[in-house]
């Protein structure tokens, strides 16, 4: 995932299967909506959207606005550490541009990060800081994912609603999220060890070692800076799973909070396995097939997983397009 940042300040150039990834995404999507309003009424699917409550949908905004505020939090937290703070308004402007890079490019996060790194650098933050900063966003994301998708799958149970393909999944993420946090809480600042020697010589990882080599360690390591960040992390997951549970109410839907953070959370993992932009349509798709597990119609599961894409993914595009080309002007 950082192999990029450890080894230039500019953003890589987008892979050739872009457009193909793209192209494939907005296919499944419109399978999808296709399939949805084939076997529900497509008028009830329009009546809903249509009629969605105001006062709800505002709600759903203001939740969503909370997301970028607790992301961007994280990096004011670290450019205090460093010494080298960070005005509210440009950690929201870093939160959009990183929103953007990571959804337009099917780059793993890569591209997000090296934006933020690269704006990181021009306001003066030190080179180990901003890797340190990356770093701790990158751990404290994949600690409070497992601690999420720990509840999801306890709610399922407790629900009956968990099956072997769930918990295969949640398996293999945790397991590739726990050994990533542990390599950045054991590499990070640390440049020549027996075991950074041996992870050096398998080529893809080496530029990921030399990024950790040399970051800050004393950020990195920070366990007050890697909480804070983590708490942050969970913040910005309920307030995910509470625009979805928000938007459903907004329609008029009264469905469980719990199930509906449990469907949430799997459709998450979901998209974070794929290989499209954002999880387009596969997101779309598993969203509503687990909406339906809650009790809600499929028009109804169809007519809050769009809002919610709408609110998430497709109008933050604009301003995060934005956000980056001022980031990236500057150099």
């Amino acid at each position: 995932m950082l192999a990029a940042e450890g080894t230039t300040s500019d953003p890589p150039a987008p892979p050739r299967s872009f457009p193909l990834a793209w192209l494939t995404g907005a296919a499944l999507l419109v399978i999808v909506i296709g399939a949805g309003l084939h076997v529900s009424d497509s008028r009830e699917f329009v009546v809903l959207a249509e009629h969605a409550s105001a006062r709800w949908m505002a709600l759903a905004v203001l939740l969503q606005s909370g997301t970028y505020v607790a992301q961007g939090d994280i990096w004011r937290r670290v450019a205090r550490a460093a010494e080298a703070p960070l005005r509210q308004t440009a950690a929201f402007e870093l939160s959009l541009a990183k929103l953007f890079a990571d959804q337009a490019l099917p780059s793993a996060g890569i591209s997000g990060s090296l934006v933020v790194a690269r704006a990181l650098r021009a306001r003066g933050m030190r080179e180990s800081a901003v890797n340190a900063a990356v770093l701790i966003n990158v751990a404290s994301y994949h600690i409070a994912y497992v601690v999420a998708l720990g509840i999801a799958l306890a709610i399922l149970v407790t629900r009956h609603r968990a099956n072997a393909l769930i918990v295969i999944a949640s398996v293999l993420f945790v397991m590739f999220a726990g050994a990533v946090t542990v390599a950045i809480a054991v590499l990070s600042g640390t440049p020549e060890t027996r075991v950074s020697r041996r992870l050096r010589a398998f080529a893809p990882l080496r530029g990921v070692v030399e990024f950790m080599a040399a970051a800050d360690a004393a950020l990195a390591r920070s366990v007050a800076l890697l909480r804070g960040a983590t708490l942050l992390q969970l913040t910005i997951v309920a307030c995910d799973a509470g625009t979805m549970w928000v938007l459903l109410r907004s329609i008029g839907v009264a469905t469980p909070v719990d199930a509906v953070f449990a469907s949430f959370m799997v459709s998450s993992l979901v998209r974070t396995l794929g290989i499209v932009p954002g999880g387009l349509g596969t997101f779309e798709a598993a969203s509503v097939l687990t909406l339906t597990l809650t009790g809600a119609t499929i028009a109804q599961a169809l007519s809050a997983t769009l809002l919610f894409r709408g609110l998430s993914f497709w109008i933050p595009m604009l301003p995060g397009l934005w956000a980056s080309r001022r980031i990236l002007a500057g150099r």
